[in-house]
């Protein structure tokens, strides 16, 4: 018999699975020891022996290497085979339970005996040795069990060549062979490689187990496909039939290349890890016409627990919200023994497409392509990794810009806010949520929240819009603050916490902030009222709303601007305005309305006029005493010489106290005063029509003196709907050929 040295599960676990390790020859086993103490941990069930000597009736002594320099591989392996023989049925296991793990010549030893199974083992796991103890390798290899060689590029005993050598010997003879090539190590193991041989074997063992795949309990498939963000796939026998290394003709998939299209138009993302050569897998799928549907390509001969786990890293997500599909049983074991959350699909069974359908079906009502985003941040990290200097220093040559919308002009994003929302988990930072289709209220009322939408691009792309901040104005507290995973680490989120802050100095959050208000140096701020930035913006998120030169209306109502263009249906022939881009009557005093551009077609909500501060000091005295009736007629005539209409929106009467603000300016003197000019000039100019306020709004469909609830604004919206339709052809024919 063997002396041995043994570890088994300290809870009292059955054991399920046997780990011998064999130590090289002329060394003792601490190294294989302090393995199987790392190991212990992670594989629960499983039982570790170290043979140590072999019985003084065999002619040896119990003190002796039980593998020395006397005894021919041969030899050791039919020792091994009886002590095997001896913990199987002491454990009552099968060959199917059992691993070998060698080191050195222990590495010979293992796979020695191993391949000469009837019955395969569950895996061999060798660290820096050489194949012996073979004639004819190809003839006399048995069992093929899968086989994980691990080597130091400056092992001083077995060169990377003897390595390459035992690698392309195993692949001849089709056994199952993963490797891990670790750079400036010697002969010895390091403990990057200790943890890339237990992923391997934990997939290995749950193979044979026949629990390759960690069940998902906690969630349906419906719910995960509706969590997905990333689909990460592997090449051979799983997005085509047949590997690169065979002479044969690959047969793609259509099915999944299908599938990968399609994903990719409905903003899910697909990123490759395959253990291939970089170049030949990318010629292929040119070939195929499949390389540029894919981001942060993992295509080398590394274990694929670390390349995903790198992977998803880079890519600034979470395994949960990250799919991973793969032929090899083993592979996909690694990869949950490594990421737990990450849910992992066999490519061979027929469940894998029908879960893509129903993932392409869950994603089919978004129609956004975030290829080009996540590109982009591929190069960041690649050109990030080989800089050399601090992070911040790297950041500032990467010429980052931010553009905040606000107020009107969220409107135009509600849809791709709400999506952020619903999709962001590590940056939502009160981990909000919002029912589908409410996002467009919430921006809807904005005398109530405060909205500000961060977009942001730099020399490696533009990101899209990457940041939303929600306030409830009445509280100053926080509703809403989530950014996409794609901007981590750049400042963003400090940089628009800052600016809310500026704006409510008071501003509460329900939950406490893991992000500090900062103004990164690195950050260059452009404002959305600069025409050229908002034509990009917007051609970049592919909304149609017209230009100052190209709209057919324009809509003068600040804040409002953008829901009433939204609900009117006439979005992408209306200009909106929104402070300070913003048209209001004080610019009659100042000349400046004359170097302004006006759309054929107007529409002016005259609120904004009351407020004190929109008017000279010296001018407010006077604004009911004639001013202001000035300064409307002189704009009234101005419409009309141009040939051009104006639909006027005001107040209802009868608003309560409340609703007004004397502090600011806003009497009902004022109020009623304001509202009597404009019945008087909509009486003496045919360019003017003033809207019905009490009719169409009435008082209950008022915030406050200017500002309307939702409801009211879909009414105002249908008013000017109507009132668009009622203008005459002319009016745009001569305002085109004026242009």
């Amino acid at each position: 018999m063997y002396s041995d040295k043994r570890i088994t599960p300290s809870n009292g676990r059955t054991v399920d699975t046997l780990i011998v390790l064999l130590h090289d020859r002329g060394s003792d086993d601490g190294v294989m020891a302090a393995l199987a103490q790392r190991w212990t941990g992670h594989l629960p069930r499983a039982a570790f022996a170290l043979p140590q000597g072999y019985s003084p009736a065999s002619g040896v002594g119990a003190s002796a290497a039980w593998f020395d320099a006397a005894t021919t591989i041969e030899a050791a392996a039919e020792r091994l085979g009886r002590y095997v023989d001896a913990l199987k049925a002491e454990y009552r296991l099968n060959n199917r339970q059992v691993v070998l793990v060698g080191f050195g010549d222990g590495m010979a030893l293992a796979i020695a005996h191993a391949l000469r199974q009837q019955e395969a083992y569950a895996a061999v796991v060798g660290f820096s040795g050489t194949i012996l103890g073979f004639g004819d390798f190809g003839r006399e290899v048995v069992s093929k069990p899968p086989v994980m060689l691990i080597h130091g590029e400056l092992d001083e005993f077995v060169s990377p060549p003897a390595f390459l050598k035992n690698f392309n010997l195993l692949e001849s003879a089709d056994v199952p062979t993963f490797t891990c090539f670790r750079p400036q190590l010697g002969h010895t193991i390091d403990p990057y490689g200790a943890d890339a041989a237990m992923f391997f074997l934990q997939g290995a063992v749950a193979a044979n187990l026949g629990s390759t795949l960690r069940k998902d309990v906690d969630r349906t498939p419906d719910e995960i496909a509706a969590a997905t963000k990333l689909v990460i796939w592997d090449l051979d026998d799983t997005l085509w039939d047949g590997t690169l290394d065979d002479v044969g003709e690959l047969r793609l998939n259509t099915f999944r290349a299908d599938v990968i299209k399609r994903l990719n138009r409905s903003g899910i993302v697909s990123a490759i890890c395959s253990k291939n050569e970089f170049d030949v897998a990318r010629k292929a799928l040119e070939s195929f016409g499949l390389w540029d549907e894919f981001v942060f390509p993992r295509i080398s001969f590394v274990p694929k627990g670390d390349a995903l786990k790198s992977l998803i890293a880079d890519m600034q997500l979470k395994p949960k919200n990250c799919v991973f599909i793969d032929d090899n049983v083993i592979n996909l074991a690694e990869a949950n023994a490594m990421l737990p959350d990450l849910h992992a699909l066999d490519a061979t069974l027929a469940e894998t497409d029908v879960f893509l359908q129903k993932l392409v079906d869950a994603h089919s009502h978004v129609e956004k392509s975030r290829v080009a985003e996540y590109r982009s941040l591929q190069s960041r990290v690649t050109e990030g990794e080989q800089f050399d200097g601090d992070r911040e220093s790297f950041l500032a040559t990467c010429d980052i810009h931010v553009c905040i919308a606000w107020r009107a002009d969220v409107v135009d994003f509600a849809h791709r806010i709400e999506e952020l929302i619903n999709r962001t988990n590590q940056l939502n930072f009160l981990k909000t949520r919002v029912e589908p289709g409410k996002m467009l209220e919430f921006v809807s009322e904005p005398s109530r929240r405060q909205c500000l939408a961060v977009f942001a691009w730099d020399k490696f792309g533009y990101h899209g819009l990457v940041g939303f901040i929600g306030i409830d104005i009445e509280t100053q507290t926080l509703v809403h603050m989530a950014f996409s995973c794609r901007i981590m680490h750049m400042g963003i989120e400090n940089w628009l916490l800052l600016r809310a802050l500026a704006m409510f100095p008071k501003l509460k959050s329900p939950v406490p902030l893991s992000v500090k208000p900062q103004n990164p140096a690195w950050l260059k701020e452009e404002v959305f009222t600069n025409p050229s930035v908002r034509k990009f913006i917007l051609a970049e998120e592919k909304k149609t709303g017209a230009s100052a030169s190209s709209a057919r209306i324009r809509i003068m109502a600040n804040c409002h601007s953008g829901v009433w263009a939204h609900f009117s249906g006439l979005r992408d022939v209306v200009e909106i305005d929104n402070f300070p881009r913003s048209f209001i009557m004080s610019q009659v005093l100042s000349k400046a309305y004359l170097t302004d551009t006006f759309a054929p077609a107007l529409v002016y909500q005259f609120g904004t006029d009351l407020y004190d501060d929109k008017w000279p000091e010296e001018a407010r005295a006077q604004l009911e005493g004639g001013l202001y009736e000035q300064c409307v007629r002189e704009f009234c005539e101005f419409t009309q010489a141009r040939g051009h209409k104006m639909l006027v929106v005001g107040s209802p009467q009868g608003m309560s106290d409340e609703m007004l603000s004397p502090k600011l300016g806003i009497t009902r003197s004022r109020l009623e005063s304001f509202t009597a000019v404009w019945r008087e000039m909509a009486g003496l100019y045919d360019c003017v029509e003033l809207m019905d306020a009490d009719a169409v709004v009435g008082c209950d469909g008022m915030i406050d003196f200017g500002h309307y609830t939702i409801e009211a604004s879909q009414e105002i919206a249908k008013e000017i709907a109507h009132w668009s339709e009622r203008l005459p052809s002319s009016l745009f024919e001569s305002a085109a050929a004026a242009a």
